[in-house]
């Protein structure tokens, strides 16, 4: 099986002067979810939403 990279989930940056964010409803840094879907937290928003859309 292909792995599926996501990074259109909304993002918020965790500290003003880094390049560093997470996402904006689980709060899991994107450098932790590194485009995985598994990555976010199993509650998180966007996760719940794209395994409806792409029926994992």
């Amino acid at each position: 099986m292909e792995t599926r990279f996501f990074i259109d989930y909304p993002q918020e940056k965790i500290e003003p002067n880094t390049n560093n964010y997470q996402c904006t409803f689980c709060k899991n840094s994107s450098l932790y979810i590194n485009g995985l879907i598994e990555n976010h937290k199993v509650d998180c928003e966007y996760r719940i939403n794209k395994e409806q859309q792409i029926k994992v």
